[in-house]
């Protein structure tokens, strides 16, 4: 078992070194050559050493259950929602009464609550994609975790990651992206029927969310980069399964 071998030498100099740049690329080269064995081919003992060392590396502690955490995120989402549809119908109304401004300077507020409000239900709807490309991937989740001071994340539980196919691995990180956007799409044509002033609001936060999306992409992180990384994996097994 040489992949046992090298992960024990990780182990190794995790333990002498420390948490160090070129052993996490040594550990996650390893984890690429485990990707390529499609369908999965892999001795418990090494599914059961890469889950641990992983978990060395990824010292995140779980702070929400998965359903605890995704019934708050619904929450906020289905809030966020009936805010935007309160703003569209009552928001230059109810600004009128406090103060009275140009038309054009009312409706770009309009469409800055607007925009904000979108990011809040893009921010709701999010998790979700993550758990159900999970779902299709057949990739569990540990739970939710402190992703930054404002952002939590799920945690993907590696030994169901690793056991599935790369086919279907792909989508954990494939179907978040569309899913948001569909929603974010989504009330274009409900602000258009109930309030055409504030359309520009969820058309400008696309935009800015596939500005987002590229720019991290090129730094070599976030969920376009790693679909993609994933992508080329599925389409080299690909390849090599139609050569055998």
């Amino acid at each position: 078992m040489p992949l046992l071998l090298d992960l024990e030498k990780i182990e190794t100099r995790l333990d002498t070194e420390g948490d160090t740049k070129n052993a996490r690329k040594a550990f996650w080269r390893i984890v690429g050559k485990m990707k390529r064995q499609d369908p999965p081919n892999l001795d418990e003992a090494e599914i059961e050493k890469v889950v641990a060392i992983r978990n060395r590396l990824f010292k995140q502690p779980v702070i929400l259950r998965v359903w605890t955490g995704l019934l708050l995120f619904f929450i906020t989402a289905v809030l966020a929602f009936f805010a935007f549809l309160w703003l569209l119908f009552y928001f230059e109304s109810s600004l009128a009464m406090f103060i009275l401004l140009p038309p054009a300077i009312t409706t770009i507020l309009l469409n800055i609550v607007l925009g904000i409000n979108t990011i809040f239900i893009a921010y709701g709807v999010y998790p979700w994609g993550r758990f159900l490309g999970g779902v299709i991937a057949r990739v569990r989740f540990e739970g939710f975790y402190r992703y930054s001071p404002g952002e939590l994340g799920l945690k993907i539980e590696y030994t169901s990651y690793l056991k599935t196919t790369q086919s279907r691995r792909k989508w954990v990180f494939g179907f978040p992206i569309p899913w948001v956007f569909a929603f974010i799409f989504f009330l274009v044509p409900i602000t258009w029927l109930l309030n055409r002033a504030g359309v520009w609001a969820p058309l400008l936060i696309c935009i800015l969310f596939a500005i987002f999306y590229l720019s991290i992409y090129k730094a070599k992180t976030g969920e376009l980069y790693r679909f993609m990384r994933e992508l080329r994996i599925a389409r080299e097994v690909k390849r090599i399964q139609q050569k055998e």
